[in-house]
Parts: structure tokens; C-alpha cells; sequence
């Protein structure tokens, strides 16, 4: 049994021999003829040095109303579709004013009825007044006709509030937009009757959604491990699904004070106003969010591969230090160095090392590693065995 069992191990070790030599090539990746380490080369750069911070999100009307009417009634003219940018006061809907107008004549005829009463009333005080002041007529009577004076003002005033509230009603009738912007959607149509969005209990019936979309919002979840970074007022550049090839400005202008977990990853809203005069941008579109953390110009920095972590059983050294691998001589030498930032593909350099130095990465083979493995326990059943 254990011959069989060291047979098998040992073909799948020459298999996987084979294998490594048509993925890597005759030429080996882990050590030169001598028995040396293989390294990639890699350079210091000088340059630009960036770090941003990436989410998706939606674009959101900054300004979105939703539109209904004060009156109720069936709907006799609707001149809006969705997508047709209107101005501030334009025409909504309007609604069937038979009844309303009805209301506005009679209490037209009301109000008109009232001050022909009062000035009866008060052509009877005055006339009586003077009879009065020539002691015909008693303090009593003159009372009375006071009395009528006063009841025909009163009802000239119930009067003309009558008449406004009819001309109100009138009005409300007829809906206007309360701001300019583009119709997102559209609810009812005409012919259809709906309810008043004051008197009804249900809030009444929705005619139609408008948002100004010269300016918009981006909604976007900025995972917790980068929120530390961002802060209201950064600059931001948005990109939109529907338009990969345009890159639009914009400015963090909120930054949510409560978490929000999705598929156990926790996330914070961050809001981005971006300018939208052409209307490109349209409500519920997908973009991506890109937040500029850091922007330094003529930098120094290196691959952040190249550059390892002291091992534990060393001294302890600074958070910022790191080991690399510098070429001198034909030679790659260990040596410290102090680092600054890192965006996790470049890292800066503080002191250390030098523009053009040749850093090295050490090529080892994950192939080599688990023959190795395979090796050991091979020996280690063998010994079990005898």
C-alpha cells in the first residue's frame, strides 16, 4: 500500500512538473543557474501621486414636485407629456369649471345685491338722522335704523368673502407648475376625474412629477473603510453608464450621518451636486463616482509590491517603515525605507530611496511550494509506514 500511495503522489508531481514547464517555459522563474533568486525589476517613478475613493449610485432630481390640485373635478385639458420641459406658471391641467363658474356668478350676484342694501340702508340713516336732530322722530327709532345700517355692511362683507373664495375656487380649477423644470412623470389623463389634494382624506390624486434637472444629485454608497477620507466640499468626477465617454464635475455636498448595510457591506450616502445644463443626466440613470482624496504633483513613489513589511521577529520599527529590494552592483541589496501614502498599486517615498533606483520582486513559484509540500508528506507517510 505505501508503494502503491508513493506512486500515485510521485506521478501527480511529475504531472504537475510537466504543467509548470508549458505555463512558465524552460526558463525557470524562481531561481538562476547559480541557485540565485529571480526578480522582477521594478522602477522609482517622479510624477503626479493620486488617491481616489470609487462608488456607484443614481442620479436624483435635486427639486422634485409632485403636482396636484386643490379642486376636484374631471380633468377637461391636460397639455403635458413626460420628457417636455415646461417654465414656472406654464398650464398643468384643467379641470371642468362648470360648477365653479355657476358659484362665481351667483355670489357676484350676491355681493350686488348687498351693497344695493346698503346703500338703501344708509340713505334711510341719513334721511332719518336729520329728522332725528329736529326731535320727530324718537332715540329708539333712530336705534333701529342704526341696527339696519350696520346688519346691510355686514352682509355686504359676507358678501364679497363669498365672492373671493368662488373666484378662488375658480382658479383652483386650473393647475399651474410652481416651478420650471421637466415633466418626469405623468399620472392621470384626460377625461379622468380626480380628488383634491387639500379636502380629501387620502391626500388626493397626483397629476404629474416636476424636477429642474440643470443641477442633480448623485447618490452613491462609499464603503465604510474610505468615508474617513471624504469630506463635504471635495471635488468629484461622475461618470454615467449611458455616457462612458463624458466625464461630468461635481461637489460633495452631503455626507450621511447613519449607515446603511447592503449584503453585509456597510455603506455611507454621499450626496454629489453636478452640474447638468445640457440634460444629459437623467433621473434614476446609473453612474459611477469617482472622489479625489489626494493629488500631489512631481511625487516620488514606488510599486507597492516592492515594498514589504518588516518580519515580526525583527526589531519593532516605525508603522511607515518597509524593506525593499534595491539593485546595486547586479546585486539586490535589502534596504529600509521610509514610506508616505499609498493607493495600494503605488506607495511614496520619504527618504530611502532615490528617483530611477531599480526595485526588485522576488518571482517565486506557488508550483514549486506545493511540490515541496507533496514532497514532505510523501516522506512523512513513508516514515509512518516502516
Amino acid at each position: 500500500m505505501n508503494r502503491k500511495l508513493a506512486l500515485i503522489v510521485g506521478g501527480g508531481i511529475i504531472l504537475a512538473v510537466f504543467a509548470a514547464f508549458f505555463v512558465f517555459g524552460n526558463d525557470s522563474s524562481t531561481e538562476l543557474p547559480n541557485g540565485r533568486v529571480k526578480f522582477k525589476e521594478m522602477r522609482v517613478k517622479r510624477g503626479m501621486f493620486r488617491i481616489a475613493v470609487s462608488a456607484t449610485g443614481q442620479v436624483k432630481p435635486i427639486d422634485r414636485v409632485e403636482i396636484k390640485s386643490k379642486a376636484s373635478g374631471t380633468v377637461e385639458e391636460l397639455p403635458i407629456e413626460e420628457g417636455d420641459v415646461i417654465k414656472k406658471g406654464s398650464l398643468i391641467a384643467r379641470l371642468d369649471q362648470k360648477d365653479e363658474k355657476a358659484n362665481l356668478e351667483q355670489a357676484q350676484a350676491n355681493l350686488d345685491i348687498a351693497v344695493a342694501e346698503l346703500k338703501q340702508a344708509q340713505h334711510t340713516f341719513d334721511r332719518r338722522n336729520q329728522l332725528h336732530a329736529k326731535g320727530l322722530i324718537s332715540e329708539e327709532e333712530l336705534g333701529e335704523i342704526e341696527l339696519n345700517l350696520a346688519v346691510a355692511k355686514g352682509k355686504v362683507i359676507q358678501a364679497r368673502t363669498a365672492l373671493e373664495r368662488a373666484q378662488e375656487r375658480l382658479s383652483e380649477a386650473v393647475v399651474r407648475a410652481p416651478i420650471g423644470g421637466v415633466i418626469l412623470q405623468k399620472y392621470v389623463e384626460e377625461g379622468q376625474i380626480i380628488a383634491s389634494g387639500v379636502s380629501n382624506v387620502s391626500g388626493g390624486t397626483p397629476i404629474a412629477d416636476i424636477a429642474d434637472m440643470r443641477s442633480v444629485y448623485i447618490e452613491a454608497g462609499v464603503d465604510e473603510i474610505d468615508i474617513g477620507k471624504i469630506v463635504e466640499g471635495q471635488t468629484a468626477s461622475v461618470i454615467a453608464d449611458a455616457y462612458p465617454q463624458l466625464r461630468f464635475n461635481g461637489k460633495i455636498v452631503r455626507i450621511a450621518p447613519e449607515a446603511v448595510v447592503e449584503q453585509n457591506v456597510t455603506l455611507f450616502n454621499v450626496v454629489v451636486e453636478v452640474e447638468n445644463t445640457a440634460r444629459k443626466l437623467k433621473s434614476g440613470m446609473n453612474a459611477n463616482v469617482e472622489i479625489t482624496v489626494v493629488e500631489e504633483e512631481d511625487v516620488l513613489f514606488a510599486p507597492a509590491i516592492t515594498l514589504k513589511v518588516p518580519e515580526r521577529g525583527r526589531a519593532k520599527a516605525k508603522p511607515n517603515i518597509r524593506f525593499a529590494m534595491v539593485k546595486q552592483g547586479g546585486e539586490f541589496v535589502r534596504q529600509k525605507v521610509e514610506i508616505g501614502q499609498s493607493n495600494f498599486r503605488e506607495t511614496t517615498i520619504v527618504s530611502g530611496l532615490q528617483e530611477g533606483d531599480v526595485l526588485g520582486v522576488p518571482l517565486q513559484s506557488r508550483l514549486k511550494d506545493e511540490n515541496d509540500r507533496r514532497e514532505r508528506r510523501i516522506k512523512s507517510s513513508r516514515s509512518f509506514g516502516s
